[in-house]
């Protein structure tokens, strides 16, 4: 990841409504510990580009989001998107058909 450039997890509640934000830098442990704690189901990777790139998807992003969605498994939690935003503009892989 770049300097130009921020991930974060959100973790929702079954209604789709978000209970925390933790930083990709925190480490996938503490993303394990919070999703367990508040026993939520859903995940969202958000990834903010603060450089004027439009947000379209890197072959990194796609398997950021294949390896989320794998290590999320066993532990009964979907990925429910991965959104890239920048340049004023976002894109959703859910709304691209990408999940």
């Amino acid at each position: 990841m770049s300097p130009t450039e921020s991930t974060q997890f959100l973790l929702l509640d079954n209604d789709g409504r978000p209970l925390r934000r933790v930083a990709a830098d925190d480490g996938w442990r503490r993303v394990v510990r919070e999703l367990l704690e508040l026993d939520s189901q859903w995940l969202v990777i958000e990834q903010r580009r603060f450089d004027d790139q439009a947000p379209v998807p890197r072959w990194d992003d796609i398997r950021l989001s294949r390896t989320i969605s794998r290590r999320l498994r066993p532990m009964d939690v979907k990925l429910a998107d991965h959104v890239i935003r920048g340049s004023g503009d976002q894109f959703s892989f859910r709304a691209a058909g990408l999940l």
